[in-house]
């Protein structure tokens, strides 16, 4: 909290009002926090040593008055409706004058003592910690307030005049061990220091939005990423998921290696699956929409941390909810019985807007996108009159995966049915959604008629793996690169820049919006559009970069200026902007269900990706193309390409897969001081086993040129060992 005399205005810092969120590590190691407040700026520093406490620093950095003048608060206490008790040690006269008092605060057997390093102006108790701005505000910063016992929360008064706070936080099963964590962390206060980061690419600013959006649900009694903190208390009542942001935020998580908060942000959108088997496209303290779901994209979230981690139980817990949702889709969702299926709202609980063409809406994400214009709601089959590409496109893409993950639990059967699903509905979307005259697939209207907006959900079936090498090629050339439809400085375009409602800028009229862009650029990957993959990336993290330089992380942004902060339904840290500077990364070492492991590009980056076998740093420069596992590099090439299918056994021995090339493509490879020995499509390569490079350590391995793609795979063998 922080009150300014010059004003007479006090600020308890709600979300997204003079707030600059710095730094924030996802285990909450080091976390910095920019406050601003009449003219005065306040910088916070906390530094976390798991459940023994934390310490932190405030430091004034500038005012617009006099020091004595400007105040600064600091309140301890415990968050929720149970609050606990706080008391205050240390008033007495045999000790006040020395050090500052110490808070005591203890709820459900967790102790926690608090205790500044430097003597407060005042120290006070307190029911409401917000009260001590409104008495600052009300009766000046000589007002003392009365003498309590205990309370909920010890209030710390400081002015300006002291610019600099250290304090500890110890914490135990008890007074006794939380005073001595205290005692022990308070001897190093002084030399904590912000750690620089060791971040690669683009991840500083992914951990960052993440780390800040990650809380702790009360409610609930578990950890996960919220879409924003501005929402949770101010409008969904303390608590909130969105199921497609939880996906996407476990997406975030995984890439920035942490696959514990990846399966938390999982199990609390698989946490709002119904009885009839949807999962719920809201759930919150205010609002459950069980009548609806959101664009389906469990599976492929789910199928992401498996190869990440070779976990399971990943499968074991999540496919049995994912395949109830897809059978649900399939009951629910057909309004017309023709196969392919409508976004819609069932007439079941009490959700806001249940049972209408908004609520249907919702379901689709894109709430307001003018591709609704023309629907209507049918109230007899629950679902909009138009058939939907993305959903049937995802929907494809969604089965694609849970068929994988059903052949990995041995669920032959299953996997069997959702392979001829994938494979009837794909068909039907290529015969039914595409619109020849166009060269694009669009929505279809029961009446035959195609919408006549289109949006990115028109790109979703190169996800799904759906077109005709013929149709990829015609609807991301004459419709996604186009400048006049959804290319342009800013891709992608929610709305064509051809649309008049593209000039509404209003939300998904007009905006460009992370989530579109990540599956566009999956489908780009997937149908081997590199190059375009590649601009998009860039793009999209350049855009995202202008509103990060103010440590902003913008929800959607105008498709034609790139501005984030132009819209007032644009909120300015929500997690899924993440998705953009992510993407860039992606691009130089990523994962997904078609390629598995790729690395390399083009153009210069560097990126790292986590995987159950250790950190996989990729750096591509003029030099060419360099691999590295952990800190040891353990292949480098002039080349600048794409390799696909990597497959790590070692540090030592792997394989990937290498593109049709013109020229031989030369490969170093350490080998710590050992033989290489390579294979080309199995067959041996006869250059491989002379070491042909003067570092110790390394071995030159030569490849061909040929006009297919082919598999290298290299690994040591013994001196002894005679070559094959």
């Amino acid at each position: 909290m922080a009150f300014s005399t010059a004003t007479g205005a006090g600020s308890t810092f709600p979300v997204g009002r003079g707030t600059r969120f710095g730094q924030h590590s996802l285990d909450g190691s080091q976390v910095e926090l920019g406050l601003s407040h009449d003219g005065g700026e306040l910088l916070l520093n906390f530094w976390g040593h798991g459940a023994s406490g934390m310490n932190g620093r405030v430091q004034v950095r500038r005012t617009a008055e006099w020091g004595l003048r400007f105040w600064y608060l600091l309140a301890v206490g415990f968050l929720g409706d149970d609050a606990g008790a706080v008391t205050l040690t240390g008033l007495e006269a045999a000790v006040r004058y020395t050090q500052a008092p110490v808070a005591c605060a203890q709820r459900d057997g967790v102790h926690a003592v608090f205790q500044t390093l430097v003597r407060p102006v005042g120290a006070s108790l307190y029911d409401d910690w917000q009260q001590a701005a409104r008495d600052l505000e009300d009766a000046g910063y000589y007002y003392r307030p009365p003498q309590r016992s205990r309370g909920k929360w010890a209030v710390y008064r400081f002015n300006a005049t002291e610019p600099e706070v250290d304090f500890v936080v110890g914490m135990g099963g008890s007074d006794v061990e939380a005073r001595s964590r205290l005692v022990a962390l308070a001897g190093s206060a002084g030399n904590q220091r912000p750690v620089e980061s060791s971040a690669v690419g683009r991840a500083q600013a992914v951990t960052d939005v993440v780390g800040w959006n990650t809380v702790w649900d009360e409610v609930n009694w578990r950890p996960y990423t919220v879409v924003t903190r501005n929402w949770v208390d101010q409008r969904f009542g303390g608590w909130i998921v969105w199921q497609l942001d939880a996906f996407l935020s476990a997406i975030l998580a995984a890439h920035v290696g942490d696959p514990l908060l990846a399966q938390a942000n999982i199990d609390a959108a698989l946490a709002g699956a119904t009885l009839a088997g949807n999962l719920a496209g809201l759930m919150s303290a205010h609002s459950q929409w069980v009548d609806r779901s959101h664009p389906p994209m469990g599976a492929h979230v789910v199928w992401d941390l498996f190869l990440r981690t070779a976990d399971r139980a990943i499968l074991d817990q999540a496919f049995p909810l994912l395949l109830r949702a897809a059978h649900w889709w399939f009951d629910h969702r057909d309004g017309n019985g023709n196969g392919l299926l409508e976004y819609g709202s069932s007439p079941v609980g009490d959700g806001h807007f249940v049972h209408t063409k908004l609520a249907a809406m919702d379901e689709s994400a894109n709430d307001n996108s003018p591709v609704h214009d023309e629907a209507r709601f049918d109230t007899s089959s629950h679902t909009l009159d138009m058939e939907d590409v993305g959903l049937n496109s995802l929907l494809v893409h969604e089965m694609e995966l849970l068929a994988r993950m059903a052949e990995r639990l041995g669920r032959l059967p299953e996997a069997a049915w959702l392979q001829a699903r994938a494979a009837g509905l794909g068909e039907l979307v290529r015969e039914h959604l595409w619109d020849s005259s166009r060269g694009i697939f669009a929505n279809r209207l029961w009446d035959g008629r195609f919408a006549r907006s289109l949006s990115p959900a028109s790109f979703f079936p190169l996800l799904a793996g759906i077109p005709t090498p013929a149709q990829a090629e015609t609807m991301v050339r004459e419709h996604l690169l186009n400048p006049e439809a959804f290319w342009g400085p800013f891709p992608v375009a929610g709305t064509p820049h051809w649309d008049p409602a593209a000039a509404d800028n209003v939300y998904w009229r007009g905006r460009v919006w992370p989530y579109f862009n990540y599956v566009v650029y999956q489908g780009l990957r997937r149908n081997r559009f590199d190059a375009a993959a590649s601009a998009l990336a860039g793009a999209g993290a350049a855009m995202f970069e202008r509103g990060w330089s103010e440590r902003l992380s913008y929800e959607n942004f105008d498709q034609r200026t790139g501005e984030g902060g132009s819209s007032v339904d644009a909120e300015a840290f929500y997690t899924w902007g993440a998705l953009l500077p992510m993407l860039d990364d992606v691009d130089v070492v990523g994962l997904d269900a078609w390629d598995g492991i790729t690395f390399g590009r083009d153009k210069a980056g560097r990126a790292r990706m986590w995987t159950s076998r250790g950190w996989l740093d990729v750096e591509v420069s003029e030099a060419g193309t360099r691999l590295a596992v952990g800190s040891r590099a353990v292949l480098e090439t002039p080349s600048r390409v794409r390799f696909r299918a990597l497959q790590m056994h070692s540090p030592e021995s792997f394989s990937f897969q290498v593109p049709a090339a013109a020229e031989p493509m030369t490969f170093n490879i350490w080998l710590s001081n050992r033989r290489v020995m390579a294979s080309l499509d199995g067959e041996p390569l006869t250059s491989s086993h002379g070491a042909g490079n003067d570092r110790p350590g390394w071995a030159t391995v030569e490849v061909p040129a040929a006009g297919k793609e082919r598999i290298l795979e290299l690994a040591p063998v013994d001196d002894a060992a005679e070559p094959g």
